[in-house]
């Protein structure tokens, strides 16, 4: 991802350019994203092609300030994060079903997020419901 198309991320999100990244970066940017971009699966109904290629994605996101769904969101955020200076891991998810059992393999996507100053977090902006802050990675019990 080029500067331009960072400033133009960061525009459609209203964040400022970060001056390092770290948690409280992320954290803002996170609720930014959340809050401004949609989770939506018009595609599929509009019968459009759906690539999970970085430019596609951004012409999507950013270009025609379109929402997605989680490959499209968090592969979309995963890329600023990455042209930002954060470490970020694709993450395969499943997703609990009603009936509290998991569904298929690999029918999410999540990211790990590692910042500069030693936080590792899951970020998901592309869950229809899910926390509107970053999740303390190694954490296992509640976070609020």
């Amino acid at each position: 991802m080029n500067a331009a198309q960072v400033d133009a991320y960061l525009r459609r999100i209203g964040a400022e350019f970060p001056a390092a990244p770290t948690a409280a970066a992320l954290r803002e940017l996170h609720v930014r994203h959340l809050r401004t971009v949609p989770f939506e699966n018009l595609s599929v109904h509009l019968g459009e092609e759906i690539v999970l290629e970085e430019r596609r994605l951004l012409d999507k996101v950013v270009g025609s300030r379109r929402g997605g769904f989680c490959y499209e969101l968090n592969g979309a955020f995963g890329a600023l994060l990455t042209a930002l200076g954060f470490e970020v891991t694709l993450l395969a998810a499943r997703v609990y079903g009603e009936e509290g059992r998991l569904g298929i393999p690999h029918d999410h996507l999540a990211l790990r997020v590692r910042t500069a100053d030693g936080g590792d977090w899951l970020a998901d902006v592309g869950f229809g419901a899910h926390s509107h802050f970053p999740l303390a990675f190694g954490e296992r019990g509640e976070q609020t």
